[in-house]
């Protein structure tokens, strides 16, 4: 008889080793789970903003463009008319103030249909325009770079493209896996997500 007991003692102990073993496991698992979600969930949002920033560097460079620019039309006699490019958004800009949208994009919206109307027939705009792309081109790694790391992302050379005239953006992070002693439950691995930006219709227009 007490040895009967004895056994169901043992027996017990190890029925409550064995759960907690399996309690564990789940909790590591879950643990796993929730960081990549997370992992996941923080790529995404570095890469989005990383696609935003990069956009914002090409217009601050036309917005310069924009504000400068005047097309110079030859009439009869030797008279010229100028023509401020910055009027001709302005006028557009206040075309679009009942839209619903809101003031950065109004401008945005004027600004690209305002140079996909007149990039065609004004040869030394489309010259300014393409440098001023060019110049926020070689820049914009670094701001890439600057914001994936600000938001969370794994520090790297920026990948990044031009597609359906809207910039691409792959931001990386790192997920280190939690494991038991030496019960593996997941690899270390980086976790890779993509961010698109708007479009800039009038890249179409200068032929990028």
């Amino acid at each position: 008889m007490k040895q009967h007991i004895t056994n169901e003692r043992g027996s017990g102990v190890i029925l409550t080793i064995f759960c907690f073993a399996i309690v564990g496991i789940m909790l590591i698992l879950v643990l796993n789970i929730t960081m990549a979600f997370t992992k996941k969930e923080q790529a995404s949002i570095a890469a989005q903003h990383a696609s935003l920033a990069a956009t914002s560097a090409i217009y601050d460079e036309v917005n310069d463009v924009v504000n400068s620019h005047v097309k110079i039309i030859e009439v009869e006699d030797g008279i010229q008319i100028l023509e401020p490019l910055i009027d001709k958004v302005n006028d557009r800009k206040a075309s679009l103030s009942s839209s619903g949208l809101s003031s950065n994009e109004i401008h945005i919206r004027a600004v690209n249909e305002v140079l996909v109307d007149e990039i065609p027939d004004d040869p030394i705009l489309e010259i300014e325009l393409k440098h001023a792309v060019t110049a926020a081109k070689a820049d914009i790694p670094v701001i890439i770079r600057d914001t994936i790391d600000a938001n969370g992302g794994k520090d790297a050379d920026p990948v990044w493209e031009f597609k359906d005239y809207q910039i691409v953006v792959e931001a990386k992070t790192e997920f280190k896996a939690a494991n038991q002693e030496e019960v593996i439950f997941a690899v270390d691995e980086d976790i890779s997500q993509v961010g698109t930006g708007p479009q800039i219709p009038f890249l179409e227009t200068l032929g990028f």
